[in-house]
């Protein structure tokens, strides 16, 4: 356990020592990023810290709904509600699930959308009883599928092409927060490697704090009827909304997030080069993570001037999981002396 005495970017201090910093979400590194700074001191000018007033106010701010039409362009998708943050889009996209739905877990879905106990199999073989109980079913409301995108844990992105063999009509809810501004086509997420088909409806929530650095959280879904019941909700209606000056940060740093998203698919395959020929490292090319032998925890990387991400989830009591996050505000070097520590 690390105590850090400021926020971390490309390297944390601890007891007045700097360490290289192989952990947390902040994958593209907005915190450190002056044009990004600068954006938001000009929100906070324009629109002061916070807005406290409900988004069904007389009153509303019309930035709100701008940022809504941002995140419609960036997910490809027609209706987004923005909410508070990932947490709270997730509870709301799952509330308004019929009560006689028949509901199908995947293996790993974060506790925002998590209704009972997720599924005990793989991913794929999940997916595949899914598609053959839905198919060999009928059901007087559309089933409801429910699933992460990525497992940030084990370096996965979930492969969704399944639901390509589901011929009934079907919700399928997912969230996206470790793949929105990270993967697809210029940040989209998940949304980019999904079937489009008629008979799926999308509901994707997601944290806009992992890649984007933004403290809030949406949805973004394919039916009006379905953004109309979550703008009823009270999760929604009664609930202060995000910060006003760090959504006119997000609208005005499209390139900024490029900028940086570029910088750290150019570290990923650097990384992934330089690993090439240890064994035991499991990753995915299109995330800046990598899981690590067992024996390879904190302390040995500690002694190397490294910290690393190594604690145990979901259960506090199980085994650690060892992992390296690059994030966008890595340098060359840096990745050669965690290569060289491995």
């Amino acid at each position: 356990m690390f105590s850090l005495q400021s926020t971390p970017g490309r390297t944390a201090i601890v007891n007045e020592k700097e360490l290289l910093f192989f952990s947390g979400y902040s994958y593209l590194g907005m915190n450190f990023v002056p044009e990004f700074k600068t954006l938001l001191q000009k929100g906070i000018d324009i629109y002061g810290v916070l807005f406290p007033s409900s988004r069904i106010s007389n009153t509303a701010l019309d930035l709100y709904l701008k940022t809504e039409e941002k995140l419609n362009d960036l997910t490809q998708l027609p209706f987004t509600i923005l909410l508070p943050s990932g947490f709270t889009a997730g509870k709301a996209a799952v509330e308004i699930i019929d009560k006689n739905s028949c509901i199908f877990q995947s293996s790993f879905c974060h506790p925002a959308i998590r209704l009972g106990n997720n599924s005990s199999l793989s991913f794929s073989d999940w997916a595949s009883d899914t598609v053959q109980t839905i198919n060999q079913n009928i059901y007087q409301t559309p089933p409801v599928i429910l699933s992460d995108s990525v497992n940030q844990l084990t370096a996965e992105v979930h492969d969704f092409s399944f639901l390509n063999e589901i011929h009934q009509n079907i919700i399928c809810i997912i969230d996206d927060s470790h793949g929105i501004g990270l993967i697809g086509n210029d940040g989209s997420g998940i949304i980019s490697n999904l079937p489009r088909k008629e008979n799926i409806e999308y509901i994707i929530s997601y944290s806009l704090s992992k890649a984007l650095n933004i403290q809030a959280g949406a949805i973004s879904c394919t039916k009006q009827y379905t953004a109309d019941k979550i703008r009823k909700s009270t999760w929604y209606t009664a609930v202060t909304p995000p910060s006003p000056a760090m959504l006119f940060a997000f609208c005005n740093a499209s390139g900024i997030y490029q900028q940086q998203r570029n910088h750290l698919n150019f570290l990923k395959k650097e990384f992934q080069i330089l690993i090439d020929a240890k064994e035991g490292i499991n990753f995915h090319p299109d995330l800046p993570v990598f899981v690590l032998p067992e024996e390879q925890d904190e302390d040995y990387f500690s002694k190397q001037g490294i910290i690393i991400s190594s604690f145990a989830y979901p259960d506090p009591t199980g085994k650690k999981i060892n992992r390296v996050v690059l994030n966008a505000l890595h340098q060359i070097e840096d990745l050669q002396k965690l290569a060289n520590a491995l």
